[in-house]
């Protein structure tokens, strides 16, 4: 059953299908807009916080030490100094490195701050799930999700290596509510904290007119870890005349490269774009590079992102379909990590990234299948030792 309460009359086809498939369900009246790099990401991110006057969740996979840290650090006390319920959760192992003296200042403050997962004796089994969603939500009106850590690699506007390349997203609408949550169940129910209220029955606002249409979506290996997997696959199964990947880690398995193949044997354009000599794990570059004969015979474009580490997170579907959000292409987003990204449908946003990812081809060298049957030998015993881990990567 089609919800035409909440989707505009000239939603494309994909919005409804969508909505039928996934939960909870696909909302019009967004006001979405993209952030890209540490500049425009980070001074919009504390902007809210600054503005905040009731509550702020905030929830992210790193947060280091060094200014940016603190940055955010002394936005959140000083919120909390001024009265604001303030709740972060930060991933036990993301923010190892956070400086111990910026947790108790937060603390002093009334900032309450929880860490997901941490080391266990008696849960050594359970150390490989993470949260790795990036949620700011104030007010119960303004959320931020995407890419982004709290780290000096995220300042900046992607310049040098030293400033990594990223998108994050500034969201105003109905599914506010639908992040705030996601973050609510994760912090009230895993953490088992009871100071974060569920939000009350009032209608979700819309944006003023604006007739944007998403959909959040968020996984667990606790429970629905399959549900992006089944998204990507979808997408991959539907597609009719382009996929456009952008991605920090490719690590497809068996039955997505097949996916991955069919599509392009459909007629559809599939083109994959991914870090190249700036990145932050040679595993996960080596176990996907195992995989790229199959996708480069077959016709997949693979392009190798050269200025700096590409950390950003889009899937480009057809005219007016986008993924966006905290999951990579790789086994960790689709079944180890807590997750949440968003299906915005909309022509107009769609050709936005799509734009996005034709100025980004420009920094970027086309990777042939001939570069990859000229590899050496190292190159390919490398691949095959590091293709044991891709379950766990």
């Amino acid at each position: 059953m089609r919800h035409k309460s909440s989707i505009p009359d000239a939603m494309p086809e994909i919005g409804f299908r969508l909505n039928e498939l996934f939960k909870p369900p696909l909302l019009s009246g967004h006001r979405i807009q993209p952030l890209i790099n540490g500049d425009q990401i980070f001074s919009s991110m504390l902007q809210a916080i600054a503005e905040a006057q009731q509550e702020i969740c905030f929830e992210t996979f790193i947060y280091s030490s060094g200014e940016i840290a603190q940055q955010f650090a002394t936005a959140l006390i000083d919120a909390g100094e001024r009265g604001v319920k303030i709740f972060v959760l930060l991933d036990w192992w993301g923010a190892k490195d956070i400086d111990v003296d910026l947790i108790e200042h937060m603390h002093n403050a009334g900032v309450s701050i929880r860490f997901f997962n941490p080391l266990r004796w008696w849960q050594l089994h359970r150390m490989n799930y993470r949260t790795h969603r990036k949620i700011l939500v104030v007010d119960r009106k303004l959320a931020f999700t995407g890419g982004v850590g709290i780290a000096k690699e995220w300042q900046g506007n992607a310049r040098s290596p030293d400033e990594w390349y990223d998108i994050h997203y500034r969201i105003m609408g109905p599914i506010v509510r639908n992040i705030r949550e996601a973050f609510r169940e994760l912090w009230s129910e895993v953490l088992q904290e009871p100071l974060l209220c569920p939000d009350d029955d009032t209608p979700p606002a819309r944006h003023s007119t604006d007739t944007v249409a998403a959909q959040v979506l968020s996984s667990s290996p606790r429970g629905g870890s399959e549900l992006i997997y089944q998204l990507f696959r979808y997408a991959l199964d539907t597609a009719t005349d382009s996929v456009q990947i952008t991605t920090a880690y490719f690590v497809p398995d068996q039955d997505m490269i097949s996916a991955i193949i069919s599509a392009v044997e459909r007629g559809v354009k599939v083109e994959v774009m991914v870090p190249g000599p700036h990145i932050d794990s040679q595993i996960v570059r080596y176990s996907s590079k195992a995989s790229w004969g199959k996708l480069l015979s077959a016709g997949v474009r693979i392009l190798i992102y050269q200025p700096t580490m590409l950390h950003a997170k889009t899937t480009i579907i057809d005219n007016d379909w986008t993924i966006l959000g905290s999951a990579n292409f790789d086994n960790r987003s689709f079944s180890l990590n807590d997750e949440i990204i968003l299906n915005v449908c909309s022509e107009e946003f769609t050709a936005t990234h799509r734009k996005i990812f034709i100025e980004n081809c420009e920094h970027c060298q086309l990777f042939s299948y001939e570069d990859w049957r000229r590899r050496g030998l190292i190159s390919r015993l490398k691949e095959v030792l590091s293709d044991f881990l891709r379950p766990h990567l």
